[in-house]
């Protein structure tokens, strides 16, 4: 677009030139060439006035239809030329052939506006240009019409006329595009309206320059028309041209006290002004402007006609009355608009100051030296009642003394680069207390019209309240009342962040026992109160500054502030407190407690401290209720031992490292080996062989064990069907799990592994721990009574060791009783124990049971066992667990008899087997 504006203001200069040129011709020649060049001139305007519409005014074609207007123009004065003979006077038929192209292009220039913009300019359009018309005839009246009105025949005096009404009706419609078209295509509208212009006076100056020789007053006129025509060329390319659907938009109104046109889709004056264009801002002011200072030219000109040349036209004093009552008309619009304007403007200022009134999110305004200069009253109000008004007083003076600094570095933050994000803070409240605000800041300083920052304040007391509650409610135990585990965990992690290396707090870990009895016999409202009991016990002993928490269902936490041994110190007496006998409405709760102490030092995380308190409670809990554990780095490395051994297991048997030993057990009575006991070990790469206590239960935590398991069974018949028989077959026993058993898939592993060996079932002594529930779950026993129909024998392992009793011989149906060798420990030299070893032989014996006496040591054992009458014995006295060549040599060597004379030649002759050597 710059470039064709460039091109078109070549063009002008070119055709300027040209014009210039034409003055130079012979006199008979110089108005023929001027009035050519002006053709040609208005041909190629038509030309891009044409190719624009096609652009700017798809529809309506008001730039097409001004190329018409300059095409018709030109084939009027040329057929006036050729038919009418030039005389040198100002004849009707060139004076009249304007008047044609005028009108034209007066419709072409109001339909570049479109209906919706000439309604929306209302009444006071329409007089401001009919009153911009009428002074500009006037003028032309007074300026043309007079001075040549001596001259003209009657004809050509109405031809005069009328040219000077087209004229300015053509003026008119100029200034009415200029003043009604929206702010985009105002400098258009002024363009076109100094093109019209151009076009309109020289037509005027060409009648004074007709009355004789073509002239520099002709060649005057010639170039204002072209000057003319080079500013429509101007406008027309330069409009934006019509927005979407401006057709029907019917809602754009005029400014009543600028008589700007607004824009029905955006704010009119102010949009421009935000824009800083002023080229439009002085078109808009030039053509409110102009009608009356055509006016008032016309009229004082008018007035100097009369008093020293000669009397004004008729049809010049009829103008100026009507323009002097269109003046009072345009008075009498613009006052009543006005008054429109000032209810309209006072209803929306008081519509929007009850709106900020009744708005909760109030505002406060800042001068420069944060001094407050106004506040809504949902601030003043309740700060006034308070006794400390806002207004006149810098907001640092009545903001909450604690957010006094992030206040001022929050305002201050705005001398450099504006205030941004939301700020905090407490103001008075009408009750004496403080209202919690959220603000956010515009920075207006930069505005005339304000000149302050304005904080838009927003009232979060009641949302503070309910997340201080929501807080509460998350960070607190709902049976205890004291601090929960998340609590507790950013207390530790705060107190981690300022330990040094010098411990000043420790952490104390209470694990709570004698809960789960109290919950069997008593309930779970007992439990409940115990527990409240405990924390308000925990709480009355420690120091103000200790944090007890509930951090478990059986877990209480102290961070216990002291140096040295102080923590033990303060462990002790909660001790004291915690084994105190509860009182409940159902009676006493008794309880007890092991407590873990770590020091917490620099470089700990809060996973590492709780990890370490863990391990540290239960070293205190296996050791005996009512101790405290500090952490040591044993506990650690214990606990690495059995992750180490977890993750080994996995694959275990597959890289060959299980393996079985076998332990004769012995007649008592024929002093003959009757039955062997496997016993698996881990050869582990790392720790060596491991004994069963110590990798069976992590293979029961780990679902490792019923592989582990149907591996053992499998194995241990293979071995056992192939051992030498000296005399009747050798049972063979096996231990199970609990885990195993409690899986449901301990009968298919039996009957699986008696199928895959073919070992005889009536051989295979299944050995049940002592430890299990005495009275097993129907499933389980469903399973036993299927080993014993599948002819399988059942051993009760481990009687007398934990909670075992006489009772599981009932519940239980077996078939071999062995008793533990914690319980054979002392019978020969306790008659307590002794006494009870009889009875529980004697029993066995009554209910056809077989005892077998495992862990004998001593030869006094051995004997005491006799003389109770027990039938089995197995134990180290007799023999050790022997890898399978062994046992098969010490089966050979003694033709199945085993006692204790006879160790040393079966050592023996068992090593020598293993060496390979001859017996």
């Amino acid at each position: 677009m710059d470039r064709t504006r460039r091109r078109t203001a070549l063009l002008g200069a070119l055709f300027l030139g040209a014009l210039a040129g034409a003055a130079l011709l012979p006199p008979g020649q110089r108005r023929v060439g001027a009035d050519a060049v002006v053709a040609v001139a208005a041909l190629l305007t038509a030309l891009v006035v044409a190719r624009t519409g096609r652009r700017t005014c798809p529809r309506r074609g008001g730039w097409r239809l001004l190329s018409a207007a300059l095409v018709v123009g030109v084939a009027i004065a040329a057929a006036v030329e050729l038919v009418v003979p030039y005389t040198g006077a100002a004849d009707p038929a060139r004076t009249a052939a304007s008047v044609l192209p005028h009108l034209v292009a007066t419709g072409a220039v109001l339909t570049l506006l479109g209906r919706a913009r000439l309604r929306a300019g209302g009444v006071r359009l329409l007089v401001e240009s009919s009153l911009f018309c009428t002074a500009a005839f006037v003028l032309a009246q007074v300026l043309v019409v007079g001075p040549l009105l001596p001259e003209l025949a009657p004809a050509s005096r109405w031809a005069v006329e009328a040219s000077c009404l087209a004229a300015t009706l053509l003026l008119g419609s100029g200034l009415t595009f200029a003043t009604a078209a929206d702010h985009q295509r105002r400098t258009t509208g002024g363009a076109t309206l100094a093109g019209l212009a151009g076009i309109a006076i020289a037509d005027c100056v060409s009648w004074l320059g007709s009355a004789g020789a073509f002239g520099p007053v002709a060649l005057a006129g010639r170039g204002l028309m072209l000057l003319g025509l080079v500013l429509l060329c101007l406008a027309a390319v330069g409009d934006p041209g019509e927005r979407p659907g401006r057709d029907d938009l019917a809602d754009a109104t005029a400014d009543p006290v600028t008589g700007v046109l607004g824009d029905p889709t955006g704010a009119p004056a102010e949009g421009v002004r935000g824009r800083g264009d002023r080229l439009v801002v002085g078109v808009t002011l030039a053509g409110q402007l102009l009608p009356h200072a055509v006016m008032l030219t016309a009229a004082v000109s008018l007035l100097a006609s009369a008093l020293f040349v000669a009397t004004p036209t008729p049809a010049a004093l009829v103008a100026v009355a009507l323009g002097l009552l269109l003046t009072a008309v345009h008075r009498a619009v613009v006052l009543g608009e006005e008054v429109r304007f000032a209810g309209r403007l006072g209803r929306s200022e008081a519509f929007f100051r009850n709106l900020v009134r009744a708005s909760s999110d109030a505002v406060l305004v800042l001068d420069a030296d944060r001094v407050v200069t106004w506040a809504a009253p949902a601030l003043a109000e309740p700060a006034a009642a308070a006794g400390r008004p806002l207004v006149g007083h810098p907001v640092t003076d009545r903001v909450h003394p604690q957010d006094l600094d992030p206040v001022r570095a929050w305002l201050a933050d705005g001398d450099r680069s504006g205030p941004g994000g939301l700020c905090s803070f407490r103001l008075p409240a009408a009750d004496g207390s403080w209202r919690a605000l959220e603000a956010g800041v515009t920075d207006l300083r930069s505005d005339a019209a304000v000149g302050a920052l304005v904080l838009h304040c927003r009232d979060v007391t009641v949302r503070l309240h309910a997340e201080d509650q929501l807080r509460s409610v998350a960070y607190t135990d709902p049976v205890t009342g004291l601090p929960n585990e998340a609590a507790h965990v950013v207390a530790l992690a705060e107190e981690l962040a300022v330990a040094g290396a010098e411990p000043t707090v420790s952490l104390l870990l209470f694990e709570v026992e004698g809960l789960d009895d109290a919950r069997e016999n008593m309930g779970r409202h007992v439990v409940d109160v115990s527990l409240v009991e405990v924390g308000r016990r925990l709480r009355a002993t420690v120091r103000g500054e200790d944090l007890v928490a509930r951090v478990g269902a059986q877990l209480f936490a102290v961070l216990a502030h002291g140096e040295g041994d102080e923590p033990d110190r303060v462990a002790a007496r909660c001790l004291t407190v915690v084994e105190q006998p509860v009182v409940t409405e159902l009676g006493l709760v008794d309880l007890s407690a092991a407590v873990g102490l770590v020091p917490l030092v620099a470089g700990l995380s809060a996973a590492t401290v709780q990890d370490r308190a863990e391990l540290a409670v239960r070293a205190a809990g296996q050791a005996g209720p009512g101790l405290v554990q500090r952490y040591e780095p044993g506990l650690g490395a214990a606990r690495d031992r059995r992750e180490r051994l977890r993750a080994d297991l996995v694959g275990a048997r597959a890289r060959g490292e299980f393996t079985l030993v076998w332990q004769p057990v012995v007649d008592l009575e024929e002093q003959r080996v009757t039955g062997v006991e496997a016993l698996v070990r881990w050869q582990h790469p790392v720790f060596g062989e491991l004994e069963p206590d110590e990798f069976i239960p992590i293979a029961e935590r780990a679902g490792l064990v019923g592989d582990l398991q149907r591996w053992v069974l499998a194995e241990a018949m293979t071995a056992a069907a192939a051992l030498p028989e000296h005399g009747a077959p050798l049972q063979l026993g096996v231990n199970v799990s609990p885990v195993h058993v409690a899986s449901g898939t301990l009968v298919g592993d039996v009957a699986q592994a008696l199928q895959a060996t073919g070992f005889p079932a009536q051989r295979l002594v299944v050995e049940l721990t002592g430890t299990t529930s005495p009275a097993p779950v129907p499933a389980v026993a469903a399973d036993h009574a299927a080993l014993r129909l599948m002819g399988v024998h059942l051993a009760l392992d481990d009687f007398g060791a934990g909670p075992s009793s006489l009772s599981q011989l009932t519940g239980t149906p077996v078939d071999v009783l062995k008793l533990d060798r914690t319980f054979l420990a002392r019978v020969d030299k306790d008659r307590q124990t002794r006494a009870l070893c009889a009875a529980v032989i004697g029993l066995g014996r009554d209910l056809g049971i077989d005892v077998v006496a495992e862990g004998v040591e001593t030869p006094s054992q051995l004997t005491a066992l006799r003389a109770m009458g027990c039938a089995y014995a197995q134990g180290f006295l007799l023999s050790r667990p022997l890898t399978l060549p062994a046992l098969v040599a010490l089966l050979d060597a003694g033709a199945g008899h085993l006692w204790p004379g006879r160790i040393g030649r079966v050592e023996a002759v068992a090593g020598s087997a293993s060496r390979g050597l001859p017996t």
